[in-house]
């Protein structure tokens, strides 16, 4: 199964695409979107929407993978940016017909680390241990790091599925 995962942003938008078997992940792209900050939001929105589109087509996954939003309540302005972006991202993957699961940043954490309360570079570390490869950015690796998450519980529901079969 393909999935798509993101780390939402405006200034950067990481992402990966990932195969994910019972019993392995296997990378297939790393990438991130810089629009350019002399862009308007309405321009930043469609590059973002645009370059995603591109990739969706190629590489056809059929889940789109994000982490919830959650923001200090000093920076609403942030919040507020972000979930113009998530939207527009959400509604990429409806046109695409793909399904949409979301994790909170502490679950995320939590599956991918063991702890919840850690830094990004520590998620960049881990993944790059995992994979025997340096990521682009912290964000590529946030956003793997979902694809991980999505991986470990889809396998977790496996093996309780099939003990309760016996």
């Amino acid at each position: 199964m393909r999935v798509l995962s993101i780390d939402v942003g405006l200034r950067v938008c990481g992402y990966v695409i990932c195969e994910v078997f019972n019993s392995e992940i296997k990378l297939i792209k790393e990438d991130q979107i810089e629009p350019l900050s002399s862009f308007s939001l309405p321009r930043k929105l469609n590059y973002i929407f645009e370059a995603l589109k591109r990739d969706i087509k190629i590489h056809k996954p059929k889940i789109l993978i994000l982490e919830k939003l959650y923001s200090h309540y000093r920076h609403p302005t942030t919040l507020g940016l972000l979930a113009q972006v998530r939207g527009t991202v959400v509604l990429l993957a409806y046109q695409n017909e793909m399904d949409f699961i979301e994790y909170s940043p502490t679950r995320i954490r939590k599956c991918f680390l063991g702890r919840g309360n850690v830094k990004s570079e520590q998620v960049r570390k881990t993944a790059e241990n995992m994979m025997g490869r340096k990521f682009k950015s912290s964000h590529t690796a946030d956003a793997f790091s979902l694809a991980v998450t999505f991986w470990r519980i889809k396998k977790t529901e496996k093996i309780l599925k099939d003990d309760f079969k016996n």
